[in-house]
């Protein structure tokens, strides 16, 4: 028993050395692992037989032969997510290494019916299907929603947003095929940045959709907190007394920074918002006043996390031409710094909730491999 554990576990840091350090040799694998050639290569040989890894090339020769390069496939599992807003769904599908390989958004007032959820599976199984993926090799389903989600991952502790009823998850299930599980949609849109980014230390995901949301990172990890309602950053006061939030409250960052007060300019087109914004003065006043109120949160971000902060949702995906004036702006608030290059602009533009919903089940194969 202890042998066939023993072989189980060399197998899946063999695969898991492969798929976190990229290209690697037989005798790179061994020197990490402390196992001898002869155990490395059986199981390399599993791994192939499997079709999970692959010889991509060759290293440069040091004296003997040329090792061969192992590379994990990307495409030999999937894993789909769905992002569900007010009024819009969105679905995403990532191979092993979290691209997205296909996608779609439709627009589609939010209902807490039979019929909503119906048509979301189907739209799931259409991309699956017209997208070639095979189903066996499709690991789950995470549903991203702007609601609180419970530890267990299948119940809704808060939600204002979006009006939804106990007991969710049997009601969905009645037509999601394939495992899924609930995640908070800011939470899931800060693992797909996690997982892109390169560093290992810790950040802050600032997500700026409809409402305003964040994750704590750390790695590859989000933190959730005791009650699963860490980094809820749109509801920090930064005015007090200030503009009534959709929580009851009063000041909190979403009241100020929500992508509606810039989408209701141009009767909620927000793309539109930007691109009238370099001709139109009304719209300049107002988003410098945004930004003003953006810097505030920023800078508190800085101030309790000491990290880099990143700018996702809807307006972080226009940030990059506005993100010196952010910058300027945060670093007059703050007393020990003298620029703001830690604040980033998001790598994911689009459907960062659904990938990050996905990229749960891929973490969860390659961690129980």
């Amino acid at each position: 028993m202890h042998e066939e554990s023993t072989k189980i576990k060399n197998l899946g840091d063999i695969y898991r050395t492969i798929y976190y350090n990229g290209p690697c040799s037989r005798q790179n694998i061994a020197s990490c692992l402390g196992l001898s050639l002869p155990t490395v290569t059986n199981n390399l040989n599993r791994l192939k037989e499997y079709d999970l890894i692959y010889n991509c090339g060759f290293f440069e020769s040091t004296g003997g032969r040329k090792a061969n390069m192992l590379r994990c496939i990307s495409n030999a599992r999937y894993a789909a997510g769905i992002d569900i807003t007010r009024n819009h769904l969105s679905i995403a599908i990532i191979n092993l290494d979290s691209t997205i390989i296909a996608s779609t958004r439709i627009r589609i007032p939010f209902e807490d019916t039979d019929s909503y959820y119906q048509f979301a599976a189907q739209e799931m199984e259409d991309l699956i299907t017209k997208n070639k993926i095979p189903k066996d090799k499709l690991l789950g389903t995470g549903i991203s929603l702007p609601v609180i989600v419970g530890a267990d991952q299948k119940s809704i502790t808060y939600a204002a947003v979006i009006q939804i009823r106990d007991g969710i998850y049997p009601r969905m299930e009645r037509h999601i095929p394939s495992p899924f599980l609930l995640f908070n949609d800011a939470n899931a849109g800060g693992l797909a940045e996690a997982w892109i980014s390169p560093s290992q230390r810790g950040e802050v995901y600032l997500s700026l959709s409809n409402s305003v949301g964040g994750a704590a990172i750390n790695g590859k990890d989000i933190s959730m907190g005791n009650n699963c309602r860490a980094s809820e950053f749109g509801h920090m006061t930064i005015i007090p007394h200030g503009r009534k939030c959709y929580c009851g409250q009063q000041g909190c960052l979403n009241a100020y920074c929500s992508a509606n007060l810039l989408a209701n300019m141009t009767n909620g087109d927000l793309k539109r918002f930007f691109d009238e914004l370099g001709e139109n003065r009304g719209f300049q006043q107002f988003f410098d006043e945004y930004l003003d109120y953006l810097a505030i949160g920023v800078n508190n971000l800085r101030m309790c996390f000491d990290c880099d902060v990143i700018l996702g949702g809807n307006v972080g995906a226009y940030m990059t031409d506005y993100i010196h004036v952010l910058r300027e702006k945060a670093v007059a608030l703050n007393p020990y710094e003298q620029d703001a290059d830690y604040i980033r602009v998001c790598h994911y533009k689009t459907e960062a909730a659904a990938a990050g919903a996905a990229l749960y089940f891929v973490n969860q194969f390659v961690l129980e491999m």
